[in-house]
């Protein structure tokens, strides 16, 4: 081998043995230098916003009072964003970003920041519109002013120069009244705010800074989102709404602040008296969405009558309110009781004196009397049909289809005959005597009569009725007042002028939950109380709970009042025309409905 080159091996591997782990083994000792500190870089300043101009117009056209030129106050509402509007005891208050200006018409004292100021002239009313001098509000809010020339004499336009100002951030917070959204200014700017019925759009000298964001999601079943659009210093914030709803907005300083608030609670009503009925249409915001409903209240004193009409001659029909009502030549219907799929009423009807379904479960109904009084209660009846002078069987049933634990009694209503099913038999009573006891095949049911069916353990009472007896079929209210017509529903709104749903036995989709909902109720005066309420349409109406009727038709005035057949079947027509919008997207055929007559 090579002298020099084993030489050179030779260093490599005492280098080697200078690191290698091991006992023993000498270690290589870095010197412990400190590390620099990292420090994240200064932002890079943004550049001071430029100032920004705007032709704004001032209408009614400005006015010149000892030389100073005077505006509508609301000038500055409408062109500059402040919020203006009296706050008591004769005071005016102007608030922009913070800044805060209190007035008095016809005085020259003032308050700016709460500092006294002498106004250079004082604030007056023209026709009706308070004027202030522009000269000094401008100043004291940092926006310069001219004249500018107008072809229109009844406005005045003036040149506003003002600084733009940065987007630093949007926020938003929903909470249980209302949503509330905040865009952050880096300096207050003009603002001019526009409204549709499901957006408000805000107009700024403006530019996004940082990572202000184009779409801010806000995931509310009212709001959904915000977007912001921004270029050559002008930006366009909008407010998206779900449904029309209140909006209200100011400003706020330290730090420069929009606010806009969207109002989840509110009522709004309007009064449509073209049909010659009184119908207030009541639109309602809830926490769970907006309501549509409408309200009519009638007084029988002035004539004003209702009727409860079936569907058709027999129980198991079905039609819609409006051909009942036109029918009848009614002014306005709703839905009635509640139905069986097969169509027959569940609760009473009771129309013109005659007992067309017996009450169920003693759930509650309204009833009336021949001068139009109404009475809302639980209702049961005593029916009998009594054989003889002293012979009487209960009856449980009327124009249902019969069961072997009750005598069934049917009419023309239900059907001219019935089918004996094995183990029934039937007692045939035509003008007050028993003609026919057939114990199978087709009984029949005489006009001006009534056919008695049992089976099981009912039956025997039966057998013992004889050819030839006398019949009478008896149904009493009880514990009421004589009554022209009834209507069963269901369940109890309010009693006594107190809120008091009761349960009697309703499925708890009636119950629970919200819906389209008709309710009827009578105030202290003895007026008629008719609402229905739309649901199940998003964005449009939610509906309304039973409590929430409950409240509403009390608000309206009601110290009784009661729950009718609700969801598809919910609909009020007048004079011929369907006013709601029913949740089926049409009317429902039902088996009744209340008919409002004069």
């Amino acid at each position: 081998m090579n002298t020099r080159r084993f030489a050179a091996l030779l260093t490599l591997f005492s280098l080697w043995l200078a690191v290698a782990p091991g006992q023993g083994a000498p270690k290589i000792r870095l010197a412990q230098e400190p590390l620099p500190e990292i420090t994240a870089p200064e932002p890079t300043p943004l550049p001071a916003p430029p100032t920004a101009q705007s032709y704004v117009a001032a209408s009614p056209a400005a006015r010149v009072s000892f030389g100073r030129t005077l505006v509508p106050v609301t000038f500055f509402s409408n062109g500059l964003g402040a919020s203006v509007g009296p706050v008591g005891s004769g005071k005016w208050r102007l608030l922009y970003f913070g800044r805060q200006i209190d007035f008095f018409p016809y005085q020259f004292g003032a308050l700016f920041d709460g500092k006294p100021v002498k106004l250079p002239v004082k604030p007056q009313n023209f026709d009706g519109v308070l004027y202030v001098p522009i000269g000094a509000f401008a100043d004291f809010l940092g926006v310069k002013w001219a004249p500018a020339p107008s072809s229109d004499p009844k406005i005045s336009l003036f040149l506003l120069q003002f600084p733009a100002s940065y987007i630093e951030e949007v926020r938003a917070t929903r909470q249980n009244d209302k949503v509330r959204v905040v865009m952050r200014l880096s300096n207050p700017t003009r603002i001019v705010a526009s409204q549709s019925k499901q957006a408000v759009g805000f107009e700024l000298a403006a530019a996004r800074a940082g990572e202000v964001p184009t779409l801010s999601p806000i995931n509310d079943y009212l709001v959904p989102n915000a977007t912001l659009q921004s270029g050559n210093w002008n930006a366009n914030f909008r407010v998206r709404l779900n449904y029309a709803a209140p909006i209200s907005w100011f400003t706020l300083g330290n730090p420069p602040r929009l606010v806009i608030d969207a109002q989840r609670i509110f009522e709004e009503q309007a009064l449509d008296t073209n049909s010659g009925l009184s119908i207030t249409k009541i639109r309602r915001g809830t926490g769970h969405g907006p309501v549509q409903m409408w309200a009519v209240k009638l007084d029988p004193r002035q004539g004003w009558r209702i009727k409860v009409a079936q569907a058709g001659f027999g129980v198991l029909q079905r039609a819609r309110p409006s051909r009942m009502a036109a029918r009848h030549k009614a002014v306005l219907a709703i839905n009635g009781g509640f139905f069986a799929y097969d169509g027959a009423a569940v609760g009473a009807v009771l129309t013109d004196g005659e007992w067309i379904r017996l009450p169920w479960g003693g759930r509650t109904a309204v009833g009336f009397g021949a001068n139009g009084k109404a009475k809302i209660d639980n209702l049961q009846t005593q029916a009998f049909v009594t054989f003889g002078h002293d012979f009487k069987l209960p009856i449980r049933e009327l124009n249902g289809w019969p069961d072997a634990s009750r005598i069934t009694v049917l009419t023309r209503r239900f059907a001219p005959t019935y089918t004996l099913s094995s183990g029934e038999m039937a007692v045939v009573v035509q003008n007050g005597v028993v003609t026919a006891k057939p114990g199978s095949g087709v009984a029949p049911i005489p006009e001006g009569g009534f056919t008695l069916i049992a089976s099981g353990a009912a039956r025997p009472y039966l057998d013992k009725i004889v050819r030839g007896a006398r019949a009478r079929l008896s149904i009493q209210p009880i514990g009421w007042p004589k009554i022209e017509t009834a209507l069963g529903g269901g369940p109890r709104l309010v009693k006594g002028g107190k809120i008091q749903v009761t349960d009697e036995n309703f499925r708890s989709d009636v119950l629970i939950g919200t819906g389209p909902r008709t309710a009827f109720g009578v105030d202290k005066a003895g007026r008629y109380i008719i609402l229905v309420a739309d649901g199940r349409q998003k964005f449009y109406s939610t509906g309304l709970t039973l409590h929430e009727l409950a409240a509403t038709m009390q608000k309206l005035g009601a110290v009784d009042a009661m729950n009718l057949d609700g969801g598809g079947s919910t609909a009020m027509t007048v004079r011929g025309k369907v006013v709601n919008r029913p949740s089926d997207g049409r009317e429902r055929g039902v088996a009744n409905a209340l008919l409002v007559m004069r």
